[in-house]
């Protein structure tokens, strides 16, 4: 039984950019140009015989081809055999297309309309949309379905054409054709500049802001935000970082001035050699606030981390969610004259204090979880897959888990099919227009998806445990 899960594009990144082993630009620019040996003159080292496995697999082996790219490719996969051969799960060699995505993946502004959205049975899933964005001003909520990008039907079309589709040129016009819950409606957005890292409400006289990356103008985002905040006369914040996999070092240090003041240690760096560096708070332009909050969860890693630690140090921030993700080492890389690049681990981080996070996190002041529906990742049924009454399947222990949160009442959630389970089933099928069967088949299992976003995105108020206990600390 084949599953297609579909993950958010939210897309965790971890790390910064800088330096590398020359002896990988050496052997590779060797080996394209055909010029010198890998052998190094030092018998029994191995390069001559990786010298000869490539020659023979270039030129004798039966499936090789007499081509550029192929040669290339060979390249390509030994240096990534030998960099995946150390063992660092954050040290990677990247081609250049990885490394255009890697950099893409940090910008902070992009034309668009202003949603996130995964695929979805084909189809694209709206996650959320941003606040003040076109989308938003356009009535689009998340759970609805995208099915048609001006005249191209999205069933089965990748995601990437969908995207460069939506986003455009800035000023113009995208048509969306919508499911929202089994209605067909279209939308007209208007596509814009959209600042994609920072976002920002006041809420009960607090300041929420969710940081979704430390990307390249994230402290300038941040700034205008901070300042909007401060204005309005709020000076007790929720710092929202689930979910966000960090970002650049220098974005860091910028973000840091508006908490912290000049000389402030923001982390301890500690090299191969031994050597200490402190990296200190410099140019601080630091607002007063007199609570602040920060939430977590088992995606806020790298410099959500260390931001995290730093203004509960400095700042007495509190902590909310769950265990962060547990990365204390930063990379650095060495982009070559292919576009290639080597991301490498060349240091490790602590807190002022000493705090070391690798592999264990930072476990909340509070530890607050969502409903347990809220972390199942994507999925779809094939079109003959059905689960009934005294089966048993992961497939109903998560449809148990989004029924539960939904309110449906089911009796457990460990998988059986039971007849509980069947009624509510029977129930969330009549309440949303679908044939009533009592089974779980596909479109059961992706309208149950669909309301889940929907309400997820429309009623974070009743839903977002974490952010309502973040917000009773703020006002207290």
């Amino acid at each position: 039984m084949s599953q297609k899960r579909k993950q958010n594009a939210l897309i965790i990144t971890f790390a910064v950019m800088v330096i590398l082993i020359t002896f990988i630009l050496g052997y590779g620019v060797a080996l394209i140009t055909g010029n010198g040996s890998l052998n190094p003159g030092k018998p029994g080292t191995g390069f001559s015989t990786l010298e000869s496995v490539y020659n023979i697999l270039s030129e004798n082996f039966y499936y090789g081809q007499d081509t550029p790219e192929y040669r290339s490719q060979l390249i390509e996969s030994a240096i990534k055999g030998m960099v995946n051969a150390q063992g660092d799960p954050h040290t990677e060699y990247m081609t250049p297309q990885e490394v255009a995505d890697f950099s893409g993946s940090l910008e902070s502004t992009f034309v668009g309309i202003g949603v996130r959205y995964t695929t979805l049975d084909g189809n694209i899933f709206v996650i959320d949309v941003l606040e003040s964005s076109p989308a938003e001003k356009a009535g689009i909520l998340g759970g609805d379905i995208i099915i048609q990008v001006d005249d191209t039907l999205c069933k089965n079309v990748d995601i990437d054409t969908i995207t460069s589709m939506i986003r455009g040129q800035a000023g113009t016009d995208v048509r969306l054709k919508i499911d929202r819950n089994g209605t067909v409606i279209e939308k007209t957005v208007t596509r814009v500049q959209i600042e994609s890292t920072v976002f920002s409400e006041i809420r009960d006289n607090v300041g929420i802001l969710n940081i979704s990356s430390f990307g390249t103008g994230t402290g300038g985002e941040l700034a205008r935000h901070l300042d909007k905040i401060n204005k309005a006369g709020v000076n007790r914040i929720i710092i929202d970082l689930r979910n966000n996999g960090g970002g650049y070092a220098n974005t860091l240090n910028i973000m840091c001035r508006y908490f912290m003041k000049d000389g402030e240690i923001i982390m301890r760096e500690e090299y191969r050699d031994g050597r200490e560096i402190l990296d200190k708070v410099v140019g601080s332009q630091k607002y007063d606030f007199e609570k602040i909050v920060i939430l977590l969860n088992g995606n806020s890693a790298s410099c959500s981390e260390v931001f995290t630690l730093a203004l509960t140090e400095h700042c007495q921030a509190i902590t909310v969610g769950t265990k962060s993700y547990g990365k204390g080492v930063a990379q650095v890389s060495k982009i070559f004259g292919d576009g290639s690049a080597l991301k490498y681990t060349d240091v490790i981080w602590k807190s002022d204090s000493g705090k070391f996070v690798q592999g264990n996190g930072i476990d909340p002041d509070h530890e607050v979880k969502l409903h347990d529906a809220l972390y199942l990742s994507y999925v779809t049924l094939d079109d003959d897959e059905v689960y009934a009454f005294d089966s048993v399947s992961p497939r109903v222990a998560e449809a148990q888990l989004i029924l539960d949160f939904l309110g449906y009442g089911t009796d457990r959630t460990d998988g059986y099919f039971s007849q509980k389970t069947q009624t509510a089933i029977e129930q969330f099928q009549k309440d949303n227009g679908i044939k009533v069967s009592g089974n779980l088949d596909k479109d059961t299992y992706t309208r149950l998806d669909s309301v889940l976003v929907f309400k997820w995105a429309t009623d974070k108020a009743t839903y977002d445990t974490q952010m309502n206990k973040a917000l009773e600390l703020a006002k207290q």
